[in-house]
């Protein structure tokens, strides 16, 4: 291939091309990207190895510790959980509904037999559902919702949020209004329900069609204890796998339906409804909340400026992105070596030596050591961040400066 002109006059070490992409990489705000890829470490951790991992051996600890007590009272155990954990925004339901189909099917075969005691579990997490929709609506939106980080979590002012403002409030069960109660996020659209005073039951029963997620979630987490039992030495139940595997391709296109159609039914009413959404007033208090919030971010970005940042926190936030790059490979590469192998029917005492602790092997807490120093080192460089951003506040607003324009 020919070189342009503008290759051929280019003079300097590198090519043009590679000059244009160092250029582009000084343009980063580069404390964010670490930051960033600490965080991702952070994500991928608790997802995809500790979540997996310690969830297995506190399931199958759940199992050991429920298997001879009565249903009921096991029943009253999952649905307290499932309680606590709906009232926390970042917890997701599938998580509960799995639970629920390992616990309940495995102490509730005795009194059912299996096939009744999935039904039991899909009508137990159906029930925990709508309780915590119960106590989204009326214990945070209804009583809490004066409060203002309560409105200000829930993004009252978003434009997302205001449309669904419309569709929530709309008289009888649209479809728009079924869709963003089973497809939209539980947390926000419960409490948002609290917030406008909304009628709790026909809430419940727009919510109903939930079930069609609730079932083969269960359904997964039956199947993945069925499929753990062995008698002499085979598989009990040899179409658990198999079922399994649909179930779970069942949850996750039932998942991106419902999403989807909540993502629709707001995008459609933010075309077709602008003037009603646009009568919605503000919340002001939020507003100001907002505002400020978008100060201390703008003061944090500008005292975290790469060139304006200290030497010394430049290399702590450098060692924490490599601490935690080094635990991710160590753990994608080695896995096998960092931790044991456990099944959900092991219990500690036989597999574990009675002491939980012993899942992790010995290079498995190098790894987890690199990342609580990675979390530490980052903790330090943001609360050096966050010190140097209060002051920088404070300088401002004694001076008179207000706006805080990004450099």
């Amino acid at each position: 291939e020919h070189m342009t002109d503008e290759e051929y006059e280019h003079k300097g070490v590198f090519t043009l091309a590679v000059d244009s992409q160092i250029k582009y990489y000084k343009t980063w705000d580069h404390a964010k990207v670490l930051s960033y890829a600490v965080y991702w470490g952070i994500a991928y951790l608790f997802l995809s190895v500790l979540g997996s991992r310690f969830v297995t051996v506190f399931l199958s600890w759940l199992i050991e510790t429920t298997q001879n007590l009565h249903i009921s009272l096991v029943t009253g155990i999952i649905v307290a959980v499932g309680m606590v954990l709906f009232l926390l925004p970042p917890i997701p339901g599938i998580p509960i509904y799995l639970a629920g189909g390992i616990v309940l099917v495995n102490v509730g075969r005795d009194y059912f037999g299996v096939y009744a005691s999935i039904v039991y579990a899909c009508f137990v997490s159906l029930i925990i559902k709508l309780l915590g929709c119960c106590m989204q609506q009326k214990l945070i939106g209804g009583t809490l919702g004066s409060n203002i980080k309560v409105r200000q979590a829930v993004g009252i002012n978003s434009e997302g949020i205001r449309a669904m403002r419309v569709i929530l409030s709309e008289n009888g069960f649209t479809r728009r209004k079924v869709a963003v109660l089973v497809g939209g996020p539980d947390w926000p659209v419960s409490v948002l329900c609290g917030i406008l005073g909304l009628n709790l039951f026909p809430i419940l029963v727009g919510t109903l069609p939930v079930a069609l997620l609730i079932v083969p979630s269960v359904l997964s987490g039956s199947c993945a204890y069925l499929g753990s039992l062995e008698e002499d030495g085979v598989e009990k139940y040899p179409f658990a796998d198999t079922l399994g595997a649909i179930s779970a391709a069942f949850i996750a296109g039932t998942m991106l339906y419902f999403t989807l159609s909540a993502v629709n039914a707001v995008k459609d009413t933010l075309e077709n409804d602008k003037e009603t959404i646009e009568a919605i007033p503000f919340d002001e208090a939020v507003q100001e909340a907002d505002a400020e919030a978008v100060k201390v971010s703008e003061a944090y970005h500008r005292v975290t400026i790469w060139k304006e940042v200290p030497i010394f926190m430049k290399i702590v936030l450098i060692l924490a992105v490599l601490c935690m790059t080094t635990c991710c490979y160590m753990l994608m590469i080695f896995g096998k070596r960092c931790f044991k192998d456990y099944d959900l029917m092991y219990t500690i005492d036989e597999h574990l030596d009675g002491n939980w602790i012993n899942l992790v092997l010995p290079l498995g807490r190098v790894a987890l050591l690199l990342f609580v120093i990675s979390y530490a080192l980052l903790l330090v460089f943001e609360t050096w961040a966050k010190i140097k951003a209060k002051a920088l506040m404070e300088t401002l607003d004694e001076s008179g400066t207000t706006p805080l324009l990004s450099e």
